[in-house]
C-alpha cells in the first residue's frame, strides 16, 4: 500500500460529532476539513513555528516592528484596519491577535468583541498608545486577555504568547474520545 492510499479512519462518540457538525456547520467548513485543520495545527505546520498571530495595527511602522521581532518564532501576518482582520479572519485561523485599540472604522476593542463572538477559541490582546483603567477594563470585558502600552516591548509579547502556548498545550487532551486508525 503506497502513502496516496492510506486514510485515516476517526471514532467519535455521537455527542461529540453532533457538536462538531454543529460548530463546522456554524463555520461553513466539512468535518473532515476541520479535523484536518486541527491535524496541522497540532503538528505544526507553520514550519515548526510558534502560535501563529496577527497583528492589526494602522502604523506601518509598529506592524513591522513587531513582525520582525517575532517572525523568526511564529507566523506572523499583518494588517491596518479592524475590517481588513475580519476579512482575513473569515478564511483562515489564527492563534492569537494583536491588536490596536485605535484603529481606522472600528475600534480594536470592537474587533476584540466580533472575534470573541465568532471564532471564541482565538486570543486576543490589546495594545495601546492611550492607556487608561477605563479602557483596560472594556478590553478585558469584550475578550482581550492582555492589555500592552505601547511602545510594545517584543519581550513583554513573547512572554503573553509564550503562557498561551504554555495554556494550549495543557489543555492538549480535549479530544478525549477519539480514536484513529490507518488503514
Amino acid at each position: 500500500m503506497t502513502d496516496e492510499d492510506k486514510q485515516l479512519h476517526v471514532r467519535i462518540p455521537r455527542e461529540l460529532y453532533m457538536k462538531l457538525k454543529v460548530k463546522c456547520a456554524y463555520e461553513g467548513t466539512s468535518i473532515q476539513d476541520y479535523l484536518l485543520g486541527l491535524i496541522i495545527d497540532g503538528i505544526g505546520a507553520n514550519g515548526g513555528h510558534g502560535p501563529s498571530l496577527l497583528i492589526v495595527d494602522d502604523e506601518s511602522i509598529v506592524r513591522e516592528a513587531l513582525r520582525d521581532s517575532l517572525k523568526d518564532s511564529h507566523e506572523v501576518v499583518e494588517v491596518g484596519t479592524a475590517e481588513d482582520a475580519l476579512s482575513l479572519l473569515s478564511k483562515r485561523d489564527f492563534d492569537m491577535v494583536v491588536t490596536d485599540v485605535r484603529l481606522p472604522g472600528k475600534s480594536g476593542v470592537e474587533l476584540v468583541k466580533e472575534i470573541r463572538e465568532t471564532k471564541p477559541y482565538i486570543t486576543s490582546v490589546v495594545i495601546t498608545a492611550y492607556p487608561s483603567v477605563e479602557l483596560a477594563v472594556e478590553a478585558m470585558k469584550q475578550g482581550a486577555v492582555d492589555y500592552l502600552v505601547k511602545p510594545v516591548s517584543a519581550d513583554d509579547l513573547e512572554k503573553i504568547v509564550e503562557r498561551f502556548r504554555i495554556r494550549k498545550e495543557e489543555k492538549g487532551a480535549t479530544t478525549s474520545g477519539l480514536t484513529a486508525e490507518v488503514a
